[in-house]
């Protein structure tokens, strides 16, 4: 097994939900994973443009063969019911590297088979999506920014997105990144879009964090390799 043929899985779901989305992880051979909290510091607005009515989210991120990736993400889309707005969405990426313990855990689960196959008709109920056609959005912001942010990026043509928050570590809140002067609290905006709409959205997230900051926005688009429960 190489690492071109491992991928990493997110799935982002409401709160409460991450432990069933683990669980499934789980049956479908991710052995590796990390789940991290997304907070409710949304508008209304922000609420809006997500699709949901639920604010906090649960991150779930594993790591496995393409095969059982694949599987993973109809399972989800199929026993979570991502067909069904604000239910969740998942997708995976590739990876340019990975370490040796990493892949030795993973290679113990090359030889085995997944779970049997559902029959054909519970397969086709949710397609995915391929051949890089989505792409991830991550932009550092300031907390207080997420609103005029999102909102923003709505209009540029958004219909996904997670708030997580985060806080830079070792350094004071005079420095500076990229142009960016950084403060302890920040939120990690992550966008899933379809790769037309990747350059709009970008440019809505640095215009206004440059409007109304002053200072440049620090954002960043990662090829999606399949989605599921994400259409438009």
């Amino acid at each position: 097994m190489s690492h071109k043929s491992i991928k990493l899985a997110a799935a982002i779901v409401n709160r409460g939900a991450g432990n069933r989305a683990a669980a499934i992880f789980h049956t479908y051979n991710h052995e590796i994973l990390l789940a991290v909290r997304g907070h409710g510091t949304a508008s209304s607005a922000v609420m809006d443009c997500l699709g949901l009515d639920e604010p906090e989210k649960d991150l779930v991120l594993g790591l496995s063969s393409k095969t059982d990736a694949d599987r993973l993400l109809r399972a989800l889309g199929r026993e979570m019911e991502f067909s069904k707005p604000g239910h969740g969405i998942a997708f995976t990426l590739s990876l340019t590297g990975i370490s040796f313990a990493a892949m030795d855990i993973l290679s113990r689960h090359e030889d085995q088979t997944g779970p049997n196959s559902r029959p054909a008709e519970h397969k086709e109920d949710i397609p995915m999506t391929n051949s890089h056609s989505y792409e991830l959005i991550a932009s550092v912001i300031h907390t207080d920014l997420s609103a005029p942010v999102m909102e923003a990026a709505r209009k540029a043509g958004c219909q996904g997105g997670t708030l997580i928050k985060a806080r830079e570590i070792g350094s004071d809140g005079g420095k500076k990144l990229f142009g960016m002067t950084l403060s302890q609290e920040k939120a990690i905006l992550l966008i899933l879009t379809p790769t037309s709409l990747r350059a709009p959205i970008l440019k809505s997230i640095c215009e206004t964090v440059m409007k109304e900051t002053g200072e440049h926005a620090v954002a960043i688009s990662l090829p999606v390799d399949a989605v599921e429960g994400l259409t438009g």
